[in-house]
């Protein structure tokens, strides 16, 4: 499984019948540092498929740190086979990004239920046509090129948000977080409607209540233009703070839903 990034995280607070002149703020300043807790449970199957049940937790943390931003994540989940045999495994992410897009640093962990973990950690630079160079350093050294183009999670978060502005029914981006096999992926996002501010939802929170959002289906293939079919696809409603609920996690064999159980504010820094 690929890391969730912060590519899920798309605060489009203009698009799709817009806010006042005077709210259009900077994109940057629009994203609102917060804590959010998912529970993980089973959601639709393939016919074929062997698992029969799953549970899980997902805890993201983004934060505004003044010369960047910071993302940690942390998942877990257990699933059940057919044939009674359980397998439990998870990952956790801690990432920094500088805010003018060019600078990025990752440490994922990986590990199953016996206890058994790997290591990926490693840096990233871009330069000004978005090409860079990407250096591994654990678990084994290695370099990766990055094509022109490409941004780093939380400035795809940006980019995204311009393009919802600008009326785009689909942003396609290259990204590069570090995870998978050499950490660079394409993302094809299709943004919906906007959905007004009195719209439901799940958790009350400060954080939602009366704040619009939008159903976002998020598409991601490896960095190679010929394949044709997507890696993983994610289903999820953005709130315009850049909150995420209703996540559908699709695996192919089966789906994990991810709802929202809490959400905590995190204090923006002093800079």
């Amino acid at each position: 499984m690929r890391c969730i990034t912060t590519a899920l995280v798309l605060a489009l607070v203009c698009a799709a019948g817009g806010i006042p002149a005077a709210a259009a703020t900077p994109a940057a300043a629009r994203l609102t540092p917060h804590k959010a807790v998912y529970l993980l449970a089973l959601g639709d199957l393939q016919s074929s498929s062997t698992v029969v049940d799953a549970t899980g937790r997902f805890e993201f943390e983004w934060s505004d740190v003044c010369d960047g931003w910071t993302v940690n994540q942390r998942f877990r989940i257990a699933l059940l086979y057919e044939d009674g045999v359980s397998i439990s495994y998870g990952w956790s992410l801690s990432s920094w990004e500088s805010k003018d897009g060019k600078r990025y640093r990752f440490f994922i962990r990986r590990f199953d239920g016996a206890g058994q973990s790997e290591d990926v950690r490693g840096e990233a630079a871009l330069g000004a046509d978005g090409s860079g160079v990407a250096t591994f350093r654990d678990p084994e050294a290695s370099d990766v090129a990055l094509p022109a183009g490409t941004l780093f999670p939380t400035h795809h978060t940006l980019r995204v948000l311009e393009s919802a502005e600008a009326g785009d029914a689909l942003v396609w981006t290259l990204v590069f977080d570090g995870s998978g096999d050499e950490g660079l992926f394409g993302v094809s996002a299709a943004l919906s409607r906007r959905q007004g501010p009195d719209a439901p939802t799940r958790l009350s929170s400060t954080l939602l209540d009366g704040v619009p959002s939008w159903q976002v289906n998020l598409a991601f293939y490896g960095a190679d233009p010929a394949e044709v079919e997507p890696e993983q696809e994610q289903g999820l409603r953005l709130f315009a703070n850049g909150v995420v609920d209703e996540m559908r996690l699709d695996y192919g064999e089966f789906v994990l839903d991810a709802d929202l159980s809490d959400l905590i504010p995190l204090p923006s820094p002093n800079c």
